[in-house]
């Protein structure tokens, strides 16, 4: 199994990968939403955690570029956020693919049953 995990903290990102790696589940990260959109167009993963609120190129960003390209992607996204989304919003992500939504502060076990979906 493979996470791409896509968030600008880095001790965010760290945790998760340390975490992923004793699960025996094979992880790599970014922190930058650019080099992100990047891995997802270039690669398969079988999960992409992706942050919503990142500077520069936000996982809005990579959202809607996957979307507007009808991208088959994003039925392996888990968006990752502390941002107040309403559950409206939530819906939408799902109704065009997303697989989950995951809110931080983290429940690991639950982001892993999402993951092992």
């Amino acid at each position: 199994m493979t996470v791409l995990i896509i968030d600008d903290n880095e001790a965010i990102t760290n945790m998760l990968a340390k975490f992923f790696k004793l699960e025996g589940i094979e992880c790599t990260v970014t922190n930058s939403g650019q080099s992100g959109l990047d891995m997802i167009l270039n690669d398969d993963w079988e999960n992409i955690i992706l942050d919503l609120t990142m500077p520069e190129f936000s996982g809005y960003n990579v959202l809607e570029k996957l979307e507007s390209e009808n991208i088959e992607k994003m039925k392996n996204i888990i968006i990752f956020t502390a941002t107040e989304i309403i559950d409206e919003e939530i819906e939408g992500w799902k109704d065009k693919g997303v697989k989950g939504v995951v809110r931080k502060p983290i429940e690991l076990d639950y982001l892993l049953k999402i993951v092992k979906g």
